[in-house]
């Protein structure tokens, strides 16, 4: 029987499906974070996010964007649907520059890959469990 790879295209979007993000490449990163302006953001115990090249993502619909420091500097974004509040997205400076960050629950995906490691693992909540295969870190 021959095996083939996964497909490496995907559809994230947010809860009432306004904003919709096509990506037709695989993750060139997958991390993790439990800082507790992580969790602010998110309102979870931690963040989950998957970076792609801005070329293989595709974004249709509405979208508000939130400039980070409250200032106008399009490499330090979050953005997300304006209706619902879901399916963010983000930029983050110098941090993998020419990709965009996905939250991975908007994937709404079981099989997503597995973080390569968490940052910030000492400030989670501490009933949450360790978890089998990502490093955990101390800090970034």
């Amino acid at each position: 029987m021959t095996q083939t790879a996964p497909p490496t295209a995907r559809v994230a979007s947010c809860e009432c499906g306004a904003l919709r993000l096509h990506v037709t490449t695989a993750p060139v990163h997958v991390h993790g974070c439990t800082c507790t302006r992580c969790q602010r953001s998110t309102g979870s115990v931690m963040k989950l996010s998957a970076w792609f090249p801005e070329t293989g993502v595709r974004i249709d619909g509405p979208f508000s964007t939130w400039y980070h420091a409250g200032k106008d500097d399009p490499s330090l974004t979050a953005c997300f649907c304006p209706t619902c509040g879901g399916g963010r997205f983000f930029r983050s400076g110098d941090y993998l520059r020419g990709t965009i960050g996905i939250a991975v629950g908007a994937f709404a995906d079981p099989a997503f890959p597995v973080p390569d490691h968490i940052h910030w693992w000492p400030d989670r909540p501490r009933w949450l469990g360790t978890p089998i295969g990502p490093t955990l870190l101390e800090g970034n």
